[in-house]
């Protein structure tokens, strides 16, 4: 499977709501805990039903996920982001991995903008919402920018990833 059959199982989720405290479909396929934040579980459930368990950490985590993509030297710029990267936000400035989208569209350089799929977003509360939206995220609030491992060759060729 490929960067393209995530992002399509991703965006075929956008609308979906969650029940009452949390209550989301996605924990049971990741294997997490259900009724607690959940952006990162719906990035872990989709890599999964896509067969690219290997390509992130299965993690409810995000802040985890932050860190296998330090250790594994797949942070990159984030004027350099993808379509297929994940997405480390920091609503806050707290210098927290606060929430985790999936990006559909290469950043926007000239409006520093980049359009991602996330779960457990909304309006009320981007970083701990009550669904699965298409969103269009500003530079400001990237805090790291992730590429996995893909399976599809030449996934990361010719990129710099930063240490």
């Amino acid at each position: 499977m490929s960067k393209d059959k995530v992002i399509e199982l991703a965006v075929l989720e956008a609308g979906y709501v969650e029940g009452s405290n949390n209550l989301n479909k996605f924990a049971p396929v990741a294997g997490h805990a259900n009724n607690q934040p959940w952006c990162n579980t719906f990035i872990s459930a989709i890599f999964i039903q896509a067969g690219l368990h290997s390509a992130i950490p299965i993690t409810a985590s995000c802040a985890k996920t932050l860190a296998w993509g330090i250790k594994n030297k797949r942070i990159i710029q984030t004027e350099k982001a993808k379509r297929g990267d994940l997405l480390i936000f920091d609503f806050t400035k707290s210098g927290q991995a606060q929430h985790i989208g999936l990006a559909v569209d290469n950043f926007n350089v000239e409006k520093k903008t980049i359009h991602t799929i996330e779960g457990n977003t909304g309006e009320k509360s981007q970083a701990n919402g009550e669904g699965v939206y298409l969103k269009t995220r500003s530079k400001d609030f990237i805090k790291a920018v992730i590429r996995p491992l893909y399976e599809t060759p030449g996934a990361t060729q010719g990129e710099k990833v930063i240490k």
